[in-house]
């Protein structure tokens, strides 16, 4: 069939042609493996990246470090400092607990009449500060400003009940909160129905003249019940009897404990205004 060289020659290279394409192709494509497997090598090799570095003119550092350190100091902890002093919408102020002589523990509620003067009690004081207060059952009251008063000084606190007679407490003025008789309780002894700071025949006789009534009686004397009960009877009289003689602090007054006083801390108001709210002219408070 292929009798001639010549054509013997063109199958050869025919053949050989047919057997080397698909032999080339998969040298092609295990070249392309080789290369892909080298390149992932490479790629996977840790990359360290060097920072570049900011070039920071020297007016601009300044003002960086001024912005740190102001974001640092302008935000302190609350807790940073244990001696810090906390302001108060009341400046210094002054806390109180009284008990009332014959009262049940739950049931101190009166109207408290609170001055305030300089130095130790003397027998015609003169107020720098004056409040009247409706004390709770508790008998704990606090916030009384003592605004314009010295921080460090020395002070005396005047407490009288409606039925009760004056008594003094001592008090170094502090900066913040100041806690009268250290935060104890200051006991007022109660029989002064007529408010001349003293117990004596004259509310022995009040007492008597209400005694058997009750609130709705035409004899009720609400001062009279001094356990407050709601019956003037036995307890009330004895209690009146026991302390009969006693004087508060600074004596006995010719009039009464004024009626009306500074409601808010005051250097210059005085203490105006008349037994029962009267407001006729002044109505001076004079001891005997």
């Amino acid at each position: 069939m292929f009798s001639t060289f010549k054509q013997k020659l063109l199958l050869g290279v025919y053949v050989f042609i047919l057997l080397s394409i698909p032999v080339g192709a998969y040298l092609a494509s295990q070249q392309q493996n080789i290369s892909s497997s080298a390149k992932e090598q490479k790629n996977n090799k840790p990359t360290v990246q060097t920072p570049k570095k900011t070039i920071t003119s020297p007016a601009k550092g300044l003002l960086n470090a001024s912005a740190a350190r102001s974001e640092t100091t302008s935000s302190p902890s609350p807790s940073s400092s244990p001696d810090t002093i906390l302001p108060t919408s009341y400046g210094p102020t002054l806390s109180l607990k009284a008990v009332l002589e014959g009262r049940p523990k739950n049931n101190q509620a009166t109207r408290l009449f609170v001055g305030i003067l300089e130095g130790a009690l003397t027998a015609n004081p003169k107020f720098l500060l004056n409040f009247t207060i409706d004390l709770p059952a508790s008998g704990e009251y606090s916030g009384l400003s003592l605004a314009g008063l010295t921080v460090g000084s020395r002070y005396t606190a005047l407490l009288k009940g409606s039925a009760q007679i004056a008594t003094e407490s001592a008090f170094t003025m502090s900066p913040n909160i100041t806690n009268l008789n250290e935060g104890q309780p200051v006991n007022l002894i109660s029989g002064d129905l007529n408010d001349d700071n003293i117990v004596n025949s004259a509310d022995y006789s009040i007492v008597q003249k209400a005694l058997g009534s009750i609130p709705k009686s035409s004899n009720w004397n609400g001062n009279a019940d001094l356990n407050k009960d709601e019956l003037i009877n036995t307890f009330d009289l004895g209690l009146v009897s026991k302390n009969i003689g006693r004087a508060g602090a600074s004596g006995a007054w010719v009039s009464p404990v004024p009626r009306l006083a500074s409601s808010s801390a005051s250097l210059s108001a005085p203490s105006v205004g008349g037994p029962q709210g009267s407001t006729d002219g002044y109505w001076i408070w004079v001891p005997k």
